[in-house]
C-alpha cells in the first residue's frame, strides 16, 4: 500500500472522528498542508479539548497536511503494460456497457452513420426494472393521457433536491423525451413488444404514468419489462453494423498527455477467463457502466448511511444480474473516470430506497393510514410517497413499521375521491374495487404477506406489539378522525379513515430496501464528463445512472421512471446522434 492509500481497514482505524475527516479529505482528493504558523494555536486548542482518547478531525488534517490519505478507489492502479495488451480494436465511437443507456447510445449513433463498437462485461444485453417516462408520446396519444405539467412540478422537484441538481439538463432531458420515446416505441414494435402504459402515483402533482415495455400485452412485467427493450436495441445495433463485444470488462482509460489530454481509448479484460487485454481505442469513450453500489468503500464515502443499512461486506459484482435489491454495480466507470481527473458531481448522492407498499392504494405509496413504529408509536404523517417513508423508517427502530386498517379503509378511501391501483396497473384496466382489495388481503394472509386478527390484542401479539400502547394509538388516531384534523402530523384528512372497533384488523410491514444509488461523474448538460473545473475532458462521456448532478438526497419516484426515460433513453439518444455528427470535434 503507498502511503496516501486509505483503506476500509484504515477507515475504521481511525475512529469515528477521524474517519470523517479523512473522508471529508476523500471527497475532495489530497488536501493542500495547512499553514502550520496560522493553525498551531488552534491545533493545540482543538487537542486539549478532544476526549481522552479521541482523535481530534482538526489534528488530523494539520498533522498530516500533504499525506493526507486518499480512500483506496481513488488510487489509480498501475498502468497495464503493453506486451499484456493482445488485441487492440479500434473505431470512431467506443461504447462501455450493453444497459438501456449504453445500447442507446450505441445504435442512435449508429442509424446516423456512426462507426460504434459496444462491449460489456455481461455475457448479453442486460437491464431491470421497466418504467420509462416521457413528457408525451404516440402511445399517450392514443389513449388521450395529458402530459403533466412541469410547473409548478418541477419547482418542488428542485426544491426536494436543495436545488443542487442541474436544471439543464432537466430541462433537456423533459423537452427532449417525447422524440427520443416515439424513437424507442418504434424499435419496440418492430421486435414485437407492446409499449403499455403503466398507471403510477396521484401524488406530488407530478406525472402519474410511466411506459413500459411487455411481450405479454400488459403491465405485469413492469418490474422485468426492460430486458425487452434491451434486446430489442441489441438487435436493432445489429442491424445498422454495431460491433458488439461481451465478456469483457473495462479496467483504465486511456488519457493522453500525461493525464492532461484526450481520452483515447480504454483498455479491458477477458471475463471468462481468457488470458491478456484488449484495447479500444476511439475517438469517442462513452461509459455507460451503471451505479456504484456494491463497493462498499465507495457507499463509506459517498453516501455512508447506505452503506449502515445494508452492511460492510463487499459483494462480488456479478454482471449479469437482472433486478436484485442491496446494490446492482462496483462503481467501474466511476472509477476509470476519477482515475483520469474527473471531478466528482457536486450534488450529494442520491440513494434508491423503496418500501414495503401492503396496503396502499398508490403504486408507489405505503399505506397511508395508521402507521405505527416497533414501539407502537405512531412517529410521522403517512401520506408521503415509499421511497421518503422508507428513508424516514432508517431512523426508527428496527427499520420497519406496520401500516394497521380495518374493512372499511378502501371503500372511504374511494368515495372520498381516490382511486386504487397497485403497482403495475395498466392504464387501459379499471381501478380495483373495495371488495377486490380485501380479496387481496386475504390470500395475502394465507400466503404470510399480510396479519389479520379479530381484536387488537391478538393484531399485537402477532406483531410483537405492546398491546396495550397498540389500543392507545388507535384510540387516539380514530379520536382525530373524528374530529377531521391530525392534530398530532397534520396530515391530509382524505386519509384519516377510522379503525373500526369490531375488526377485522389488518396489517402489513413495511421496510426499507436499498435499491442502488444514482450519479457519479460530474457532468455537462451534453453527457461530457468535466474535470473539478468543470470543463469537459475531451473525448469522455457518461450516460445512465452514473450521470452527474441529476438527482440530489434521495430518489423519490415522483417521476416515475425518470432514470430509464431521460438518463438513459432521452440523453443516450441525444448523445448518438450529437457524436456521430461530430458536434465535439
Amino acid at each position: 500500500m503507498t502511503k496516501n492509500q486509505f483503506s476500509r481497514r484504515d477507515f475504521f482505524k481511525l475512529g469515528a472522528v477521524g474517519a470523517a475527516g479523512a473522508a471529508a479529505a476523500g471527497l475532495a482528493g489530497c488536501a493542500p498542508a495547512a499553514d502550520k504558523a496560522a493553525a498551531g494555536s488552534d491545533a493545540a486548542g482543538a487537542a486539549d479539548a478532544s476526549a481522552e482518547g479521541a482523535v481530534s478531525t482538526n489534528d488530523v488534517v494539520i498533522k498530516l497536511g500533504d499525506t493526507l490519505p486518499k480512500w483506496s478507489f481513488m488510487v489509480p492502479p498501475a498502468p497495464i503494460p503493453e506486451d499484456e495488451i493482445t488485441e487492440t480494436i479500434e473505431n470512431d465511437i467506443i461504447v462501455v456497457g450493453a444497459g438501456m443507456s449504453g445500447l442507446t447510445t450505441a445504435v442512435a449513433a449508429a442509424e446516423q452513420g456512426g462507426k460504434v463498437t459496444l462491449f460489456s462485461a455481461s455475457s448479453a444485453p442486460i437491464s431491470r426494472g421497466g418504467s420509462n417516462f416521457a413528457r408525451n408520446s404516440k402511445v399517450m396519444e392514443e389513449l388521450k393521457v395529458e402530459p403533466f405539467a412541469p410547473s409548478p412540478f418541477y419547482y418542488h422537484e428542485m426544491r426536494a433536491a436543495s436545488f443542487a441538481v442541474d436544471q439543464a439538463k432537466w430541462m433537456k432531458g423533459y423537452n427532449n423525451s417525447e422524440e427520443a420515446m416515439n424513437w424507442m416505441i418504434d424499435i419496440s414494435n418492430e421486435a414485437g413488444l407492446q409499449v403499455i402504459l403503466e398507471r403510477d402515483n396521484n401524488f406530488d402533482l407530478g406525472p402519474h404514468y410511466a411506459h413500459a415495455f411487455s411481450t405479454l400485452g400488459d403491465s405485469s412485467m413492469v418490474s422485468t419489462g426492460q430486458q425487452g427493450a434491451v434486446e430489442a436495441l441489441e438487435k436493432k445495433a445489429l442491424e445498422y453494423g454495431v460491433q458488439i463485444i461481451y465478456d469483457m470488462k473495462a479496467e483504465q482509460l486511456i488519457r493522453e498527455g500525461d493525464n492532461a489530454g484526450r481520452v483515447t481509448g480504454v483498455v479491458a479484460s477477458h471475463t471468462d477467463g481468457t488470458e491478456g487485454y484488449t484495447l479500444f481505442n476511439g475517438t469517442y469513450i462513452v461509459l455507460a457502466t451503471g451505479d456504484y453500489s456494491t463497493d462498499k468503500e465507495m457507499l463509506a464515502c459517498y453516501c455512508p448511511e447506505a452503506l449502515q443499512y445494508v452492511g460492510f461486506e463487499q459483494t462480488e459484482t456479478d454482471y449479469n444480474t437482472s433486478f436484485q435489491m442491496g446494490g446492482i454495480y462496483g462503481g467501474d466507470g466511476q472509477k476509470m473516470g476519477l482515475w483520469a481527473g474527473a471531478a466528482w458531481q457536486h450534488a450529494e448522492a442520491a440513494p434508491m430506497y423503496q418500501g414495503g407498499w401492503g396496503g396502499g392504494h398508490e403504486p408507489c405509496g405505503f399505506h397511508w393510514g395508521l402507521n405505527v413504529n416497533a414501539r407502537t408509536e405512531r412517529y410521522q404523517r403517512e401520506d408521503v410517497s415509499a421511497p421518503y417513508t422508507a428513508h424516514y423508517l432508517l431512523s426508527q427502530p428496527d427499520n420497519i413499521a406496520y401500516g394497521i386498517w380495518t374493512k372499511n379503509y378502501p371503500q372511504t378511501i374511494i368515495d372520498r375521491g381516490q382511486e386504487w391501483f397497485l403497482f403495475g396497473s395498466d392504464y387501459t384496466l379499471p381501478p380495483k374495487t373495495a371488495e377486490e382489495m380485501i380479496a387481496i388481503w386475504d390470500a395475502g394472509v394465507e400466503e404470510g404477506a399480510y396479519w389479520k386478527a379479530d381484536t387488537l390484542d391478538e393484531l399485537a401479539d402477532q406483531l410483537g406489539l405492546d398491546a396495550a400502547k397498540l389500543k392507545d394509538v388507535v384510540a387516539r388516531y380514530n379520536e382525530l378522525c373524528k374530529k377531521g384534523v391530525d392534530e398530532d402530523f397534520y396530515k391530509d384528512p382524505t386519509y384519516l379513515v377510522e379503525i373500526e372497533e369490531t375488526g377485522p384488523y389488518y396489517a402489513a410491514k413495511n421496510t426499507c430496501t436499498f435499491m442502488t444509488i444514482m450519479g457519479g461523474l460530474r457532468t455537462s448538460v451534453n453527457m461530457e464528463v468535466c474535470d473539478e473545473n468543470d470543463e469537459p475532458i475531451p473525448g469522455l462521456f457518461n450516460v445512465g445512472c452514473m450521470v452527474g448532478d441529476m438527482y440530489a438526497n434521495e430518489y423519490n419516484f415522483a417521476i416515475p421512471g425518470n432514470s430509464y426515460g431521460i438518463n438513459c433513453l432521452t440523453f443516450g439518444y441525444m448523445l448518438g446522434h450529437d457524436l456521430a455528427a461530430g458536434k465535439f470535434e
